[in-house]
């Protein structure tokens, strides 16, 4: 009877060594377990974050299509003109500026005739179809900047078919940029940039030697020699030559690059008095024009030449 005691005390510590040699097993494998579970449960965290955050390219990618953008692709997709598409003449400032002379032209010689025709009959009339491209060419002035970063937009232009007949929709006279014999527009008045270019626009003689300019008040008669002339019904501005071969333009500005053209001589030749009827006429024919903005190296060949009375 004492062996059976003593067998049941061996035997249990026989089960109690296992279980202890188990335990340390379990211990020793316990940190390469963690660090595996963890870089597991990291890895899908990672994943998890990577799809949760948005991508660092999309707006670069943005940035990068406003800078590489093909504007006349931009113009005709977002301010499209049926029978037209836009062509545009591109140059950089000193300043690191862009600066985009934007063209309308027609798709066809038909549709060019018929708008040159409007546009010409325009001081009399107003056409649905010219009057959409003033306000479409004051939009592109005002938006394209926001779009493209450091850029401005220096005039639109309606260009004929053949490029002979053009039209300033709108042009930006005072930030003028473009550079013309290491000079600038900018360091010229508005008023003496408009002379020069009326004058390169209408003046019967550009081989002059000085362009004189002459303010005409409102209520000073049209021909002061004639006592039944009409009077000018608003302040006119006479540009002339030093020479009366040279010819002379007379009008009045309204401040959007159009004109309002007299046709009244530098000096009256004929019979007077010549009676009102004759002088209202002139005054009621008056021609709107819409001034082209002309080479900058012209206008200022042609601002050296001024002499403002």
């Amino acid at each position: 009877m004492k062996g059976i005691p003593y067998l049941v005390l061996m035997m249990a510590l026989l089960f109690m060594a296992a279980g202890c040699s188990q335990t340390e097993v379990k211990n020793e494998m316990s940190p390469a377990n963690e660090e595996e579970n963890q870089t597991v449960d990291s890895d899908l965290d990672n994943d998890n974050e990577e799809e949760a955050q948005p991508s660092e390219t999309d707006d670069a990618s943005d940035e990068q299509l406003s800078e590489n953008m093909n504007i006349d692709d931009y113009l005709n997709a977002h301010y499209k003109i049926d029978g037209t598409h836009y062509e545009t003449g591109v140059w950089e400032s000193d300043s690191g500026m862009t600066n985009y002379s934007v063209k309308l032209l027609p798709d066809t010689e038909e549709y060019s005739q018929e708008i040159n025709e409007k546009f010409q009959d325009g001081h009399t009339k107003s056409y649905e179809e010219t009057e959409m491209m003033f306000e479409m060419a004051k939009q592109i002035m005002d938006e394209l900047p926001k779009v493209k970063n450091k850029s401005r937009v220096d005039s639109v232009s309606w260009v004929s078919y053949d490029g002979k007949f053009k039209v300033v929709l709108i042009q930006d006279f005072e930030n003028s940029e473009k550079q013309a014999d290491g000079e600038s527009l900018s360091n010229y008045s508005s008023n003496q940039i408009e002379y020069a270019r009326v004058w390169l626009q209408l003046g019967p003689n550009q081989e002059i030697d000085e362009l004189n300019v002459r303010h005409i008040p409102a209520g000073e008669k049209l021909n002061p020699d004639d006592e039944t002339s009409a009077s000018y019904p608003e302040d006119v501005i006479q540009l002339a030559g030093s020479r009366l071969v040279d010819g002379s333009v007379t009008y009045s500005g309204n401040g959007n690059g159009t004109i309002n053209v007299y046709n009244v001589p530098l000096r009256w030749d004929g019979q007077y008095p010549a009676g009102k009827d004759f002088y209202n006429e002139i005054i009621q024919s008056t021609k709107l024009v819409r001034i082209d903005t002309w080479d900058d190296q012209k206008v200022i060949r042609l601002i050296k030449l001024l002499n403002v009375h």
